[in-house]
């Protein structure tokens, strides 16, 4: 009886399902996932992008790329990159696994600048150098007038008063200079107090090899009109690393430092600042001191790489480093030392079309700056500041 009850229980079983162990047709393909750290913030703004979060698919990640948001291309895991520009800015991961498959993901990041970048306008033409070319530019203490030198050795030790619509009114020689490479000219305070001078700067050195440069110091011009300049004083200046080319010279209107910017000749851009402060010495040679390091040709200053000229506003509350392509400005606070101003954000500017463009003077009245280029028959630019 019990056999009986047994025997169709048994051949009641169901056969079980075979599993094929789930193998796909087809390779599947990798996942990408974007981070940003921090997603928001001030300019400006140190950023990790990471694609650590990326998975595989059938095949291992090979490679890692990233557009970021200036339009250059970056590869790996991880990468970090510097804004300075407000707005959202975007940015797209792309993940390629052995097998050519891929994936992308985007991350966005919400930048602010703080402080007060000025509004600049584009560049209007405010007249021709038919007279000549210009390597340096500064302002004179008086309206409608600007000082101006060339770098064409063997010209003389000449500076120029020009108008701000480019004519020339005036060739003033710098008596018992002899030029070497005349790179920038400024103008600030110096010795006597109230008294408004002009600084030349004697320091270019293309091969870096010079054990010591030179910058001439003498009393602004009462007139414009040209002759011989005597009393030129001679401030001597060595550097603490080396032989250095600088081509951007700067004086604080508050406090008579001086500022010198290398030109990097190994066209990566890095340039160091160096400072010589006030009161300057014309007895000896002054040792300056780096005070910093600006870095052209890279987001946040991308484009050429050279620093060829600079100028600080009249009321020193800006400071300008020009390249061949752009003017780079960054705002100064009054009570901090002028080299400080390059720890600032950097404010957008717009592009400079010049042929071999080097020197960059503000206005008198700080009311915007006027750029030219060297070669025949150049054109004197004006920049509006709003």
């Amino acid at each position: 009886m019990i056999l009986s009850l047994l025997i169709p229980s048994l051949f009641s079983c169901s056969t079980p399902a075979i599993d094929s162990g789930g193998l796909p047709d087809t390779d599947v393909g990798p996942t990408a996932v974007a981070t940003a750290d921090p997603t928001s913030g001030a300019a400006p703004l140190d950023l990790t992008l990471s694609g650590l979060g990326s998975s595989a698919g059938s095949q291992p990640l090979e490679s890692y790329q990233w557009s970021l948001s200036d339009g250059s291309v970056a590869e790996g895991e991880t990468v970090t990159t510097t804004l300075v520009d407000a707005g959202v800015h975007s940015f797209t991961l792309t993940v390629v696994d052995e097998a050519g498959l891929s994936d992308e993901a985007s991350v966005q990041v919400e930048v602010e600048v703080e402080g007060d970048c000025p509004d600049i306008d584009d560049a209007t033409v405010a007249g021709t150098m038919s007279w000549g070319e210009v390597s340096g530019l500064a302002s004179a203490s008086t309206e409608g007038i600007l000082w101006a030198h060339s770098d064409a050795q063997g010209a003389g030790a000449l500076i120029y008063a020009i108008t701000t619509d480019a004519a020339l009114v005036g060739t003033f020689e710098l008596a018992g200079v002899e030029d070497h490479d005349f790179e920038d000219i400024a103008r600030g305070p110096g010795p006597a107090e109230g008294v408004s001078y002009l600084y030349v700067g004697d320091t270019g050195d293309n091969s870096e090899h010079r054990s010591s440069v030179q910058v001439y110091r003498f009393e602004e011009p009462s007139s414009v009109s040209g002759g011989t300049i005597t009393g030129v004083e001679t401030i001597e200046l060595t550097y603490p690393d080396g032989a250095r080319d600088a081509e951007s010279l700067l004086v604080d209107p508050l406090t008579g430092d001086l500022l010198l910017v290398e030109r990097d000749r190994d066209d990566q851009g890095v340039s160091g600042v160096y400072v010589a402060e006030a009161p300057l010495s014309t007895t000896g040679p002054t040792e300056l001191t780096k005070r910093g390091t600006l870095v052209f040709g890279t987001d946040p200053m991308p484009g050429d790489v050279d620093a060829v000229g600079a100028d600080v506003s009249p009321d020193g509350t800006l400071a300008v480093v020009r390249t061949h392509d752009r003017v780079w400005a960054f705002i100064r606070d009054p009570a901090q030392p002028l080299y400080t101003a390059f720890e600032s954000p950097v404010c957008a500017t717009p592009e400079v079309d010049e042929s071999k463009g080097e020197a960059v003077a503000f206005a008198w009245d700080g009311s915007g700056y006027y750029t030219g280029g060297e070669g025949s028959s150049q054109p004197l630019h004006w920049y509006g500041i709003r």
